[in-house]
């Protein structure tokens, strides 16, 4: 080979690396967000314990990614600065697991928990070695998402890790109502008993159940839009927009079908904006072709209600259960005249977090700290104290576990990324849904605790870092053009 044929043939090696490279992240991530959401959204044990494994691949091939782009470039890729948090954030969990707070002693023939006598300067754990299983867990699912904006190539590609994602919870949906409405008892149609009675399709909490499916309409609603403005001179009928949004408010409806009322509150939120947005754009179509929008908004908002009341009719049975006992909760707070056992919650979580306000009691340390802040007695004895697992609230739990600075890291991990992009200049609007969909889960994480969810979390971090990528490359597009 001579020596002029020499870099021609490096940039092809290179290429091909990269392109396979992409197709594993690809099939990496599509199985692992798949096989999560299918076996109980990731809750039970062994499943985490795949999800630890299979999520290591996920880690080297964010290792492979970095060296690939060093070696074709000889600088680091420009993604890696929004990762520094991630790293304070692990130096600090893994400092406080050499400081443990609490140390194991058996008392009276029992095994328990004791206060220790950590240095108090410094990060501590209450319990160690689950904070650092929590920790990989962690590390495993955010690099694995992180890879999507770290090797995706282009916006087609992206777009159909979407529709991967998007077609998994249609599927779920349909897997969930078949199950919902045959009344079965249990999961997987009764085969295998649910921890919590409020379960649908394969998660166990309904709540995470609406988070998920949450996420997941953002992405049915972007894909949509992205049709519908590509339909172009063919017309909307002619595209793929129509079964997209027909499948769309099957998955939607499944939200109220579970039960859960503030998931369901935040859908109606995001539909409605979507509903607003496509109205505003028609409008705005049909006077650019200098034709009446009358017809076609009237047609949009006759679709809408006839969609809301499909919803309606077949979620009817679990609404008005669900609303007889938000009423009946709400006459027993007044009545009783005390405070939301939420919100004493809360205030108890908030008191749990100032005792450690830097770097909080540990990871994984709430369900066992908390008891020592807990000023909740149940109503039939007034000595026993209710056991929390979580605080409802993943931001106050965050605080309490990692304090302000672990909290503060989480926060850029999503802030730095956002501040690099010129969301103004990006013309593209699946992003922009995706994103909604992401703050919507931010807000709900104020009132539950979605983030203790794997299939929550990996949909989360996967839609986030794909809009960052998407709008990447978008504005990668607008340069190139203008050149």
């Amino acid at each position: 080979m001579s020596d002029r044929e020499s870099p021609s043939s490096a940039d092809d090696h290179r290429r091909s690396r990269a392109s396979l490279l992409e197709k594993l992240v690809i099939f990496q991530f599509s199985i692992l967000i798949v096989f999560t959401s299918w076996a109980f959204g990731g809750e039970a044990p062994w499943v985490r314990q795949v999800i630890a494994a299979w999520g290591a691949v996920g880690v080297l091939l964010f290792i492979s990614a970095a060296w690939l782009h060093a070696d074709a470039s000889g600088q680091r890729h420009p993604a890696l600065r929004w990762l520094w948090p991630l790293l304070v954030y692990d130096l600090v969990v893994i400092a406080g697991c050499f400081n443990p707070s609490f140390k194991p002693e058996t008392i009276a023939g029992t095994a328990a928990l004791v206060m220790a006598d950590p240095k108090p300067w410094l990060p501590s754990s209450a319990r160690p070695v689950l904070a650092l299983q929590e920790l990989w867990h962690f590390n495993v699912i955010v690099l694995s998402s992180f890879n999507l904006v770290f090797v995706l190539r282009n916006r087609r590609v992206i777009r159909s890790l979407l529709f991967v994602l998007g077609v998994n919870a249609v599927v779920l949906a349909v897997f969930g109502t078949f199950q919902k409405l045959t009344g079965a008892a249990g999961l997987w149609f009764g085969l295998v008993h649910s921890p919590n009675p409020k379960f649908f399709s394969t998660f166990i909490y309904a709540n995470h159940w609406g988070a998920f499916t949450l996420l997941n309409t953002a992405v049915c609603l972007g894909l949509v839009s992205h049709f519908v403005r590509r339909s172009g001179r063919h017309g909307f009928w002619h595209s793929p927009a129509p079964l997209g949004l027909l499948l769309t408010l099957l998955l939607a409806a499944t939200i109220p079908l579970c039960g859960s009322r503030s998931s369901s509150a935040l859908a109606s939120v995001l539909l409605f904006g979507s509903l607003a947005h496509l109205l505003v754009r028609t409008i705005r179509h049909r006077r650019e072709l200098r034709e009446s929008a009358v017809l076609p908004v009237a047609g949009i908002v006759a679709a809408a209600l006839v969609a809301a009341a499909a919803i309606a009719y077949l979620s009817r049975g679990v609404i008005a259960q669900r609303a007889h006992l938000t009423v009946v909760q709400f006459n027993q707070a007044v009545g009783d005249d005390t405070l939301v056992s939420r919100l004493v919650l809360y205030r108890d979580t908030w008191r749990m977090a100032m005792a450690k306000p830097w770097f909080g009691w540990g990871l994984e340390s709430y369900p066992h700290v908390f008891r020592i802040f807990n000023t909740q007695r149940t109503v039939e004895t007034l000595w026993w104290i209710p056991f929390y697992a979580r605080a409802h609230n993943d931001w106050l739990q965050s605080l309490a576990e990692t304090g302000f600075v672990g909290t503060s890291m989480l926060a850029l991990l999503v802030f730095l990324p956002l501040r690099d992009i010129a969301w103004r200049r990006v013309n593209t609007i699946l992003p922009r849904y995706l994103l909604a969909g992401n703050a919507l889960i931010l807000a709900y994480a104020w009132l539950e605790f979605p983030f203790a969810n794997s299939a929550v979390l990996m949909t989360f971090c996967a839609t986030f870092y794909c809009a960052v990528r998407y709008a990447w490359l978008d504005l990668l597009g607008q340069h190139h053009e203008a050149h």
